[in-house]
């Protein structure tokens, strides 16, 4: 069964690839939405002084509120579509408390910038919130998402109708035939060679 354990490592390596690609794409598009709202909630898109530009914290809170919503729905429908939830709500909440500790993260980077370091700046307040502190969010949120919220993954047969399985079993059993083969060969090479069975068979 080597070979068919190697082609079922090769799937679930290709599965792992593909969730991690589909989940930056999702990130890309909720960080976007995010990134558009506090600009103009704390720095009016650039223009001066938004309405919240002395609560940048609340202003990022409540913007990447309206992201996690997003990137939750895409998430389910599309970057884990091949996983189910066992939670009755479809992993709603646990998805909401994985977003709530991990945004931690991003305001942790805002907070030292704009409280320790003084830079108030619309610069400084996107690098360290919307480049340093989203990066570490999203590593963090995709193996917790797959362990925690999307943490069954479907079988290959009901996403593939049996396709992969079947050839994987094919794999298996030519394996396992070249084993009984070879084990075979040294049974009557060994037989052909040893004295004691020559006597027996005479």
């Amino acid at each position: 069964m080597v070979f068919g354990g190697q082609l079922l490592g090769r799937l679930r390596r290709t599965r792992l690839l593909g969730e991690a690609v589909r989940f930056m794409m999702v990130g890309g598009v909720a960080t976007a939405v995010a990134f558009v709202l506090f600009n103009g909630l704390v720095h009016g898109f650039f223009t001066g002084a938004g309405p919240m530009n002395g609560q940048p914290i609340p202003a990022y809170i409540i913007a990447n509120t309206v992201g996690m919503l997003i990137s939750y729905e895409l998430s389910r429908r599309w970057t884990f579509r091949h996983r189910t939830s066992d939670h009755a709500d479809g992993g709603f909440t646990a998805y909401v408390v994985i977003n709530a500790v991990t945004m931690l993260l991003p305001i942790g980077c805002l907070y030292v910038t704009r409280s320790v370091l003084g830079w108030d700046s619309a610069i400084a307040d996107n690098v360290s919130a919307n480049v340093v502190g989203v990066i570490l969010g999203q590593i963090a949120r995709f193996f917790l998402f797959r362990k925690f919220v999307f943490g069954q993954p479907i079988r290959y047969t009901q996403v593939y109708g049996g396709v992969e399985e079947k050839a994987a079993a094919e794999l298996g059993a030519m394996d396992g035939a070249a084993i009984l083969v070879a084990s075979e060969g040294r049974e009557r090479f060994s037989g052909s060679t040893d004295p004691a069975t020559h006597d027996r068979a005479g």
